[in-house]
């Protein structure tokens, strides 16, 4: 993909991109990231944290480009969410962008139930923070979690 997007690429466009493959049965999670945010595991106490870049660069600005892959595993009620970085870049009224120190801390006090309540949960926080600023970029989020108990 990173090819075809490089050729006729006069206008240098670019593209980032998370690509993930996850297995419900072993709760492997293997991605590969080009240019785009870090995922955010989140524990089902609350804590979260980014998961490592793997060094990819976005999509389309350089030919023949290898995109190195990590992997975590998901413990049962671990939820992954991926968003864009109109997440972390949102604006205040006083220009103050939201970031990942905001977003690390939107499950401390209530960790999520499901996929749906991590998103609404995001989105909540990045609205709560930003007021009536207008949106400059695409606010997007999915969730993955892994269900099921250690036993």
């Amino acid at each position: 993909v990173n090819n075809l997007l490089n050729e006729d690429n006069d206008a240098s466009m670019f593209v980032t991109v998370l690509y993930g493959v996850y297995d419900p049965e072993t709760g492997q999670f293997n991605y590969a990231n080009g240019g785009h945010n870090s995922p955010l595991m989140v524990h089902p106490d609350g804590t979260s944290e980014l998961l490592p870049l793997t060094d990819g660069v976005a999509l389309g600005l350089l030919p023949d480009l290898e995109y190195l892959e990590h992997t975590v595993t998901l413990a049962p009620g671990d939820t992954v969410v991926l968003y864009t970085d109109g997440v972390t870049e949102a604006m205040d009224s006083q220009d103050n962008e939201f970031g990942n120190e905001r977003l690390l801390e939107i499950f401390t006090e209530s960790p999520p139930e499901g996929c749906k309540s991590a998103n609404e949960a995001v989105f909540r926080a990045v609205g709560d923070f930003a007021g009536e600023t207008p949106q400059s970029d695409d606010i997007t989020c999915l969730a993955l979690r892994r269900g099921g108990s250690e036993t």
